[in-house]
């Protein structure tokens, strides 16, 4: 690329320097969203509800239903609950960053730092509420596939163990 003048060729290095610092300005303000919002979901513990949404889920299936078939509902109910639970910490890590993301579309990391230690927690409860739909919407799209593989993972493991 050729530039007409000096003027030019330093006006596009100036405009390139702005916006890489803006960029830069963008990526370390997400990181720390994240960062808040992956303390606020570790610290309360919200993601705990992998396992059991994960039995619900599989409860579901085809796959339960045979095993139910061939050992009884409660021998299936408890094979497929420890399955879930041995495999549980696998995708725990991703399922709280998810959860994390999720939170950190729709708070800043000063309100989630605030929900997070109690300071802000009532005058944010409102928003809280309002935005637990959207954030729960948001976490499916982020985490369906990783639900899906935990859950078939967990059901064929335990389809398994009937076969030996």
């Amino acid at each position: 690329m050729r530039f007409r003048s000096p003027i030019a060729a330093l006006s596009l290095f100036f405009a390139l320097l702005v916006l890489t610092f803006a960029d830069a300005k963008r990526g370390a303000y997400g990181a720390e969203v994240d960062d808040s919002a992956h303390a606020f979901v570790q610290d309360r513990h919200l993601g705990e509800s992998l396992g059991w949404l994960g039995y619900q889920v599989a409860s579901r299936t085809a796959t339960f239903a045979s095993i139910v078939e061939a050992i009884g509902k409660t021998q299936a109910q408890a094979l497929v609950k420890d399955e879930l639970e041995r495999l549980q910490p696998e995708y725990q890590e991703q399922w709280d960053r998810n959860l994390a993301a999720a939170y950190a579309q729709f708070f800043s990391a000063e309100e989630l730092r605030n929900m997070n230690s109690d300071n802000g927690a009532q005058m944010l409860a409102n928003k809280l509420r309002a935005k637990q739909n959207d954030v729960g919407m948001d976490m499916k799209a982020r985490s369906a596939e990783l639900l899906k593989t935990y859950v078939s993972r967990a059901l064929n493991n335990a389809q398994r163990t009937l076969e030996h």
